[in-house]
């Protein structure tokens, strides 16, 4: 393996990496932790603000289909030049909010360009480039992560300086310039992409070949109930970290805990899913990608239940571990089992279809502002997260591998006499 190819290889992991974290910090972990001084100025009620969450929310999945389009027209790095602009667009859009209807376009520009910058070609160009594939997404997702981590830091010393939070997305804009244009120069545009799909098969190896042999196609993988149970996971996951940062801060606040602390809380929770990535991503080359699954689903029920009765420092360690756990293994675990379960050849369609069909998660934030205005109070919308959670661990736990059916073929012919 020549030094040329190692260099573009480590060169497209770090720009990835670091697009994936620009956007985690100023989407939904940060969001939250900035929205209560935008509601206090603008004179917002939480409706319109969970508004907000959900039009991000909405955007995310429904452009999340959007990206394997463009990747397989005009490669990844094209796609992730459309990605940039709509990024930056954003995060100004924020900075000049002064009415709810900027604040609204502002969610969905970054939503979009959640989906065109993050996982959707983070994943399908990683997976292609790297053999210990648990291993490098483990890492992929623990940086992006750590962008949850920064997110609220980062706002809490824009403010301390500027004493304002408009700051913070100009911050985010200027960085979302740079880590564009870093991701379009070290990915592969159309040609290198139209290059890797024509392979002859003379040029595949015996092993390839035969991993091959076993990949879905897109139609097949939908009609199975296991594809539906991944996404049901990773949708949960997404519902409930989006409700969750989105009032967490509010919700403590009125509890009579510091928003300061609050919002650290939320940075210690990010940390965690960053760490929890990381080691997951080693130990998913030994351990199965459903029992990290289950693993992950149990802890988010624990944590959502604490974060519901929170009102010291006790429960919101517990929420703290328990959610951070939950997210670094859950974006991990659906990722990794739907390319096992179904192989290389679909896996950008099916990853970009899951996406897609997660748009549901985004009506958390709306139901949770809504219920907010009514009862004055988050506790049942936490507590709903966490039977919901529960409901998917349940579901995953009676999940088994669907079967191809070339391995049916195999089995259903007859043995030898011996």
């Amino acid at each position: 393996m020549n030094r040329a190819f190692l260099s573009s290889r480590w060169a497209a992991f770090a720009s990835l990496s670091l697009l994936f974290f620009v956007v985690s910090a100023g989407a939904f972990s940060s969001l939250g932790v900035v929205l209560p001084p935008m509601v206090k100025e603008m004179h917002w009620n939480w409706k319109q603000a969970g508004l907000g969450y959900t039009f991000l929310g909405v955007a995310c999945g429904l452009a999340s289909f959007i990206p394997a389009v463009l990747i397989r027209r005009i490669g990844v790095s094209g796609n992730l030049a459309v990605g940039s602009v709509l990024l930056v667009l954003g995060f100004a859009a924020m900075a000049l909010t002064h009415s709810a209807w900027l604040y609204l376009v502002g969610t969905v520009l970054i939503g979009l360009a959640f989906s065109l910058t993050t996982t959707v070609p983070g994943t399908h160009v990683l997976t292609g480039l790297f053999q210990n594939r648990s291993t490098v997404l483990g890492a992929y997702f623990t940086i992006g992560a750590l962008g949850g981590v920064a997110g609220p830091m980062l706002y809490v010393v824009a403010n301390m300086v500027t004493h304002g939070w408009r700051a913070y997305w100009i911050i985010l804009m200027i960085t979302g310039v740079v880590c564009g244009l870093f991701g379009v120069v070290t990915t592969p545009g159309k040609d290198k992409e139209a290059a890797h799909e024509e392979y002859p098969p003379e040029q595949v190896g015996p092993l390839e070949m035969i991993e091959g042999l076993r990949d879905w196609t897109v139609r097949r993988a939908l009609a199975t109930p296991q594809f539906y149970v991944i996404v049901g996971a990773y949708t949960m996951y997404l519902l409930i970290n989006t409700t969750a940062h989105g009032f967490a801060v509010e919700h403590l606040s009125e509890r009579g805990i510091d928003a300061t602390a609050s919002a650290t809380m939320l940075s210690a929770e990010a940390l965690i899913a960053a760490v929890v990535s990381v080691i997951g991503g080693a130990i998913g080359e030994k351990v199965s990608a459903k029992t990290l699954l289950l693993i992950s689903l149990a802890a988010i029920t624990i944590g959502m239940t604490a974060l519901a009765q929170a009102q010291g420092l006790g429960l919101m360690v517990v929420y703290a571990i328990g959610v951070g756990i939950g997210c670094g293994l859950t974006f991990l675990a659906a990722t990794i089992l739907l390319f096992n379960y179904f192989g290389k050849r679909p896996n950008l369609e099916l990853y970009s279809i899951m996406c897609l069909l997660s748009t549901a998660a985004a009506l958390g934030p709306a139901f949770g502002g809504w219920a907010r205005d009514i009862s004055n109070s988050f506790t049942l919308v936490f507590l709903l997260c966490s039977l919901a959670a529960f409901a998917m661990l349940i579901a995953t736990a009676f999940m088994t591998p669907p079967v191809h059916e070339t391995e049916q073929n195999i089995q259903s012919l007859p043995s030898e006499a011996p």
